[in-house]
């Protein structure tokens, strides 16, 4: 059994983030090429380390002569003065500063199940699974109360930060976003003329049934876009005295991102390549891809489409084989061995795009072969 509590200071946000910076411009006043020079960052002299005050308990558990092994961790963090990147209204005159704000709760759980499930003379076989979990909660934020409107109701207490998208009592990775329930069809034009919307457009829930779509009044918390549960699990053989293998597979559950290709409108240019998504049109109608060049605009706020980004990989695969003592003596080596591997091998989801970890760009799948030698 083990038991630990300590405090940890954050200061990793680079040497020079409490400070204003410079920026330069270059202009032309009608005779020649002028240096302008400007405040490019806002400056922070209050800004403080963050400090994270964290309570773990754990267990070491080892049965049949420690061929199975089990090992649990449960932490529970509170982390203060949190550094963030808070962004700005653009009157400003700056995207975001450095600054630090309120508290945030982390809890998490982490377990690791390993053991030797054959142990022959020509034959071994090991496994080792763990499972992690982690769930946080904004407790406060700047400490700023009053009235304000979340998901159609009028609430009292610490004031949300609808910029940043933090919000009391939820975890900072929440989703808020209109809830998409599919597309306007052709039958449903008069509808979605009420909303300003054609046949082809997003249809979402209007919480509040008022016949518009306004951010405070209808967006809604509707996933996380951190995985909720993540597990791994390796296989490692040890077989016909010199082959070994493994297989490593590895999942991310439970949790969304969004897809702007759904949103995608059309260009002329004929240089420009993009996926052949099935999109919306009268002859081609689904509740996935709405039409090109949609109408967004009666969205309060914008509207982005989210998909699932759960999925199961077959991560890495690996096989070599090293040669007998005898063998590599008459090669004048002192040990030789030819290897395999392949990374990225194959992915289980529902993500309509590249990849579901990488987003929109592709996962490449890695092959690797060789040979080492030891003289």
């Amino acid at each position: 059994m083990r038991l630990s509590w300590g405090v940890n200071g954050n200061r990793d946000i680079g040497p020079y983030s409490a400070f204003a910076q410079m920026g330069s411009n270059l202009y032309y006043d009608g005779s020649q090429v002028q240096m302008g020079i400007f405040t490019s960052r806002l400056s922070n002299p209050l800004l403080s380390w963050e400090e994270t005050e964290s309570y773990n308990i754990g267990f070491d558990i080892g049965i049949w002569e420690n061929r199975f092994n089990l090992t649990l961790d449960y932490y529970d963090m509170s982390t203060r003065n949190l550094l963030v990147e808070r962004s700005l209204p653009r009157v400003t005159g700056f995207e975001n500063v450095t600054t630090n704000i309120g508290k945030l709760a982390n809890k998490g759980f982490e377990v690791t199940l390993g053991g030797v499930n054959v142990n022959r003379a020509n034959f071994n076989w090991r496994t080792n699974i763990n499972y992690s979990m982690n769930r946080n909660k904004i407790i406060s934020l700047f400490g700023e109360t009053g009235d304000y409107t979340l998901q159609g109701q009028l609430l009292t207490g610490e004031i949300p930060d609808f910029e940043n998208r933090w919000f009391i009592g939820q975890p900072i990775d929440v989703v808020w976003d209109y809830d998409i329930l599919g597309i306007w069809q052709v039958e449903e034009a008069a509808e979605a003329a009420e909303y300003n919307l054609s046949p082809g457009d997003f249809k979402a829930n209007d919480l509040d049934g008022n016949g518009a779509y306004e951010a405070l009044q209808d967006k809604k918390f509707i996933g996380f876009s951190q995985p909720r549960h993540r597990l791994g699990l390796r296989n490692d053989f040890d077989f016909l005295r010199n082959f070994t293998a493994s297989v490593f597979i590895r999942a991310d559950l439970g949790h969304i991102n969004h897809f702007s290709p759904s949103v995608a409108g059309w260009s002329t240019f004929d240089r420009r390549s993009t996926a052949n998504y099935p999109y919306w049109t009268p002859d081609n109608r689904t509740n996935d891809f709405p039409r090109l060049n949609i109408n967004d605009s009666p969205y309060g706020g914008g509207i982005m489409p989210y998909k699932s980004a759960s999925f199961v990989r077959i991560q890495d695969i690996s096989l070599s084989y090293n040669f007998p003592p005898p063998v590599a003596k008459r090669l004048r080596l002192q040990n030789a061995r030819v290897f395999g591997s392949v990374r990225n091998l194959y992915s289980f989801d529902n993500w309509p795009g590249w990849d579901p970890e990488s987003g929109h760009l592709p996962m490449p799948r890695i092959v690797t072969m060789g040979f080492s030698l030891s003289l």
